[in-house]
């Protein structure tokens, strides 16, 4: 039988309790999510198209960026850019900086995962067949319609798949935002473990959270996806 202390640890009602509070973190930490998921999306467009185009700077400083944001640990980066990042700002205009800690959780996010998306979608670019290219020149089209009718279609589905891995090791990512004070699922957890003393359900019941919310996710995703893919093949 099980001893009392035992039982109030392993007592799952303290995730009903709070549940306003938690569904409040989790809603939180998809906002962290999406806004961080534009933000890579668009800073890794931007930098696959520069890193395929022809201007030289813009290559260098595109492969710069790249490389700097894949090995950019996101510990460190979320922690640099609430912390430090305002510090240099505020030395250079002379004026105290403080970000707000979901933008700084954003802007770290975004610009770490803007390297992963980028060389997914700079492989997309480059495996599109130089003959379609070739092809489209000759026929009398722009490089932007180029871009936009031969290239960006073809690479869109080539990338799905391994977008879909990106998306889904952000999520997870947005984890460590509550080291700043953001107030999303685990900061919500960490403040309620603390007060009831009852991290077993807690953080047991957050891991399931996120694995459901995951796998949901991921399927509905990946069902889209392959109905877009399908009717554009």
């Amino acid at each position: 039988m099980l001893s009392e202390s035992l039982r109030e640890a392993l007592d799952i009602t303290v995730l009903w309790d709070y549940r306003i509070v938690l569904w409040k973190g989790l809603v939180i930490t998809l906002g962290v999510f999406a806004s961080a998921a534009l933000a890579a999306v668009l800073g890794g467009c931007l930098a696959a198209l520069l890193r395929t185009g022809r201007w030289r700077i813009g290559r260098l400083a595109a492969t710069l960026h790249t490389e700097i944001a894949r090995n950019a640990p996101d510990y460190v980066m979320v922690v640099w850019v609430h912390f430090v990042l305002p510090l240099m700002i505020g030395q250079l205009i002379g004026h105290r900086l403080e970000f707000d800690p979901f933008w700084s959780a954003v802007i770290a996010l975004g610009f770490v995962y803007s390297g992963y998306f980028a060389e997914t979608f700079r492989a997309g670019i480059e495996a599109v067949p130089a003959g379609q290219i070739e092809a489209g020149r000759a026929f009398g089209m722009s490089g932007t319609r180029i871009l936009w009718r031969l290239i960006v279609p073809q690479a869109i589905r080539r990338v799905l798949p391994e977008s879909m891995n990106q998306f889904i090791s952000l999520f997870k990512a947005t984890s460590i935002v509550s080291l700043i004070a953001v107030p999303d699922l685990m900061y919500q957890v960490q403040m309620i473990s603390a007060q009831q003393m009852k991290a077993l359900p807690l953080y047991t019941g957050a891991a399931l959270l996120y694995f459901v919310t995951v796998l949901v996710a991921a399927n509905a995703l990946q069902k889209a996806a392959q109905r877009w893919r399908n009717r554009i093949l």
